[in-house]
């Protein structure tokens, strides 16, 4: 099962994915979160500590995805690596064995 959270700025989407995301896990659940916020505050949320947080790295979409475009013109994004790699070479595991990656955030002043 997929599950994303979007919407408005402070609505309270990192909160809401951070308790389902622990939830799920505490059932017995794989849970995989990836952080997509250009202010990534996840982590945090899900209760990892300062030293687990600085262990996270970026990841790098262009070294992870392709886009694949199919007879129709329809797009879509497809994983290069697996995604245990993935998880090992970028992500850290939190309370209740949920798997975090940050997949963005601030790269400083003009960086993007």
């Amino acid at each position: 099962m997929r599950i994303a959270v979007a919407g408005k700025g402070g609505a309270g989407k990192t909160t809401l994915a951070a308790t389902m995301a622990r939830l799920a896990a505490q059932r017995g659940h794989s849970v995989n979160a990836l952080d997509d916020d250009p202010n990534p505050n996840l982590a945090r949320a899900l209760g990892l500590s300062t030293e687990q947080i600085e262990q996270l790295r970026r990841v790098p979409r262009e070294e992870i995805l392709e886009e694949r475009v199919d007879g129709d013109g329809h797009a879509s994004l497809h994983l290069i690596r697996p995604f245990e790699e993935i998880i090992e070479r970028y992500g850290v595991t939190g309370p209740d064995g949920v798997r975090v990656l940050a997949m963005t955030g601030l790269l400083g002043a003009g960086r993007g």
